[in-house]
């Protein structure tokens, strides 16, 4: 398994209608916010482990999403079908669009998960790389949250090998997928990765993380909870005073 041949798809939704579970805990511009620095402490994970820039791509209709893709020069992708089931349809058509485009691995990652760095996803790869070095033609390697519900990163091979059935319940769901595709799955174990802000436990979480000697959050999600400096929006600009 080489990195040249696995590109990373991000996930990011409307941004009007992102971290609605923040709502009381953060107003409408704060949540934008911290979707934007979450978002960037993720492509620069990405970024540094180091996959290629044109094999990241941001999967969202929104402009404003975009936008970002644009300044920090990755991809973008427009899902183009209508679904009952948005974001697992989004990423068929994005998992369907890295094989045309010659990627032989994928690996989906949230884009809540601001502990994210270089070295743990260097680890998950290694891990699915060793499962395809012992002869395994087609896997699967998740990372769950902390709670071992959800799944927070997915890594194919191929990038449409297994059924994507995020949301509620999504490990035991991507379990069963795998299960019934015959698929190797795998897990892989990390604090980091597992690590997603939903609810207004997460964020005090964070901010505890933050406040830490051993601060591991991603310098625009730090910089943002900090209040030295509130990250730049989606086009770059502040979106607090």
């Amino acid at each position: 398994m080489r990195l040249a041949d696995c590109w990373a798809v991000v996930p990011l939704k409307r941004v009007d209608q992102g971290k609605e579970r923040l709502a009381e805990t953060l107003d409408a511009d704060a949540r934008r916010a911290l979707i934007a620095a979450m978002a960037e402490d993720v492509l620069a994970a990405l970024l540094a482990v180091p996959f290629e820039p044109a094999h990241i791509l941001l999967v969202s209709e929104d402009p404003q999403v975009a936008r970002l893709a644009e300044r920090l020069d990755v991809g973008i992708f427009a899902p183009r079908a209508a679904s009952n089931d948005p974001l697992n349809a989004a990423l068929r058509e994005a998992s369907a669009e890295v094989w045309q485009r010659g990627g032989r691995h994928i690996l989906i990652m949230h884009a809540d998960l601001p502990l994210a760095d270089a070295r743990e996803l260097r680890a998950l790869l290694e891990v699915h790389r060793a499962v395809l070095a012992d002869g395994v033609a087609t896997a699967v390697t998740m990372v769950t949250d902390r709670a071992g519900e959800g799944t927070n990163c997915l890594l194919a091979t191929p990038p449409q090998a297994v059924d994507l059935r995020f949301g509620a319940s999504s490990r035991e769901r991507h379990r069963a997928a795998c299960t019934e595709a015959g698929i190797r799955c795998t897990e892989f174990a990390s604090a980091a990765l597992g690590c997603d802000i939903d609810h207004p436990q997460d964020l005090a979480a964070l901010e505890r993380c933050c406040q830490s000697p051993d601060n591991a959050c991603g310098v625009r999600t730090r910089a943002l909870l900090a209040g030295t400096a509130w990250a730049a929006g989606f086009d770059g600009n502040s979106s607090r005073t």
